[in-house]
């Protein structure tokens, strides 16, 4: 899984963040954290300027980026981002699956976990 090409922005890696948020793997504040490093990136968006600071309700970030971007995942790579959560200390709303159940789908995901680590250098897992 390589996403995340390094130093370049994708529409897909935009999608792998905002699954993150949604998921609960990352906090508003590190999304908006990242949005302002990827401004450096080769073909990063000028919508990331406004998500540097977007501070209303998460789904109403599709309205300034305009588009719905989209990464090509499974159900158990998107149940392993609710793992990343839980073992954060984090508890995400309406979460699918039991807490024990998303850290044991991040135990069968390292690709995952590799891609978060990746993608949010600045967090420590």
């Amino acid at each position: 899984m390589s996403l995340n090409e390094p130093g370049r922005f994708s529409d897909e890696l935009m999608a792998f963040v905002m699954t993150c948020l949604f998921c609960g793997a990352i906090s508003r504040d590190e999304f908006n954290f990242w949005c302002a490093q990827a401004l450096s990136l080769n073909n990063a968006q000028a919508f990331l300027f406004d998500l540097m600071d977007f501070h209303e309700e998460i789904f109403k970030v599709y309205k300034i980026i305009g588009y719905v971007p989209h990464w090509e995942h499974t159900e158990d790579d998107e149940h392993a981002l609710y793992g990343i959560s839980v073992r954060r200390g984090f508890e995400p709303y309406d979460m699918p699956l039991t807490s024990n159940e998303a850290l044991a789908c991040l135990e069968a995901s390292p690709d995952i976990e590799r891609l978060f680590g990746q993608v949010f250098d600045f967090i420590k897992l």
